[in-house]
């Protein structure tokens, strides 16, 4: 890899404050990303972290003993100086190129609490949203996964048609976690279709399922992350399969973890793109092959449609 590539890679989610928690401030690179915050007050510390980075020169700072050096040393913030200078790219404002942005959504997994309390969250949302200080809801959707999220179908549809309905209304796209839920999914497709685009962020569908949804109207477009790398047979069939103009990869840090791992470092971003293009460039000629940095610039496209930036 030339070491001045202007490549960037788009991790399409994690969370920044519990990467940063879990990895005791090591450093750790960030190309362009989405960081989700799922409670009001996770939100605001947020917003707080997100907008000192964006003051600094670049967020990249590999120490001595950063597992990731190499990589970042890559991949600099090659537009630092420019938005440094460029009032339009503060945080909120939606004209000019951001590196990172926010989302906030109602989890499936912990919808709300009570009736109070999602009123509470839904106004707060609201509230983001007027005043344009997220780039998209999320994460939402459904979680059917064990026995315990399955007893809260009733809140998590109820949180998920209130947030698809905010999201058509104020025209920004949604993040959706959807596991054991696929039917849900194509039952919600009327509702998907009317939001400007929808990032499935770790997609557990098949690339027929990816294509059905599609073909519904739905502007989706289909994230994947470290199980890519690990052998989930679905996820690389998608990789493989799906148009590049529909993919997008995450990190889900500090979560998503492989067997004996204690958390995921946003940096790992790097591992998940080096994986995907490994699958997209299987059995192609070395000579009739797209390099590795064209590759990198179709999924920041495909990040700045999905998050309309």
């Amino acid at each position: 890899m030339d070491k001045n590539s202007l490549a960037l890679f788009c991790d399409a989610h994690f969370h920044l404050l519990p990467s940063e928690e879990a990895l005791q401030g090591l450093p750790f690179l960030l190309g362009r990303a989405v960081t989700a915050a799922h409670s009001p007050q996770e939100f605001l510390a947020q917003e707080a972290r997100v907008q000192a980075l964006e003051k600094t020169d670049c967020q990249v700072k590999p120490g001595n003993d950063s597992p990731r050096e190499r990589t970042s040393e890559l991949f600099p913030c090659h537009n630092a100086a420019k938005r440094q200078n460029d009032k339009s790219s503060a945080p909120g404002n939606d004209k000019g190129e951001r590196n990172l942005l926010q989302s906030f959504g109602l989890h499936p997994q912990a919808p709300f609490l009570d009736e109070r309390d999602f009123a509470l969250r839904l106004e707060f949302l609201e509230g983001l949203l007027q005043e344009k200080r997220i780039a998209a809801i999320g994460e939402c959707g459904y979680d059917f996964f064990t026995p315990e999220f399955s007893a809260k179908r009733a809140a998590q549809e109820k949180a998920f048609a209130a947030q698809l309905d905010l999201a058509a209304r104020h025209k920004v796209p949604v993040i959706v976690h959807a596991r054991k839920a696929m039917q849900e999914i194509f039952a919600a497709a009327g509702a998907l279709k009317e939001v400007p685009a929808v990032v499935f962020h770790s997609f557990a569908g098949s690339p027929a399922d990816a294509r059905s949804l599609l073909s519904k109207g739905i502007n989706a477009y289909f994230s994947f992350g470290k199980p890519i790398v690990n052998g989930a047979k679905k996820a690389i069939n998608c990789v493989r399969a799906l148009q590049i103009e529909r993919l997008l990869f995450e990190t889900d840090a500090p979560y998503q973890t492989l067997k004996g791992e204690k958390a995921t470092s946003p940096a790992e971003i790097a591992d998940v793109y080096q994986a995907a293009f490994e699958l997209r460039t299987a059995g192609i000629p070395y000579e009739a092959r797209p390099s590795f940095v064209d590759f990198c610039g179709a999924i920041e496209k495909n990040f700045s449609r999905a998050f309309l930036c």
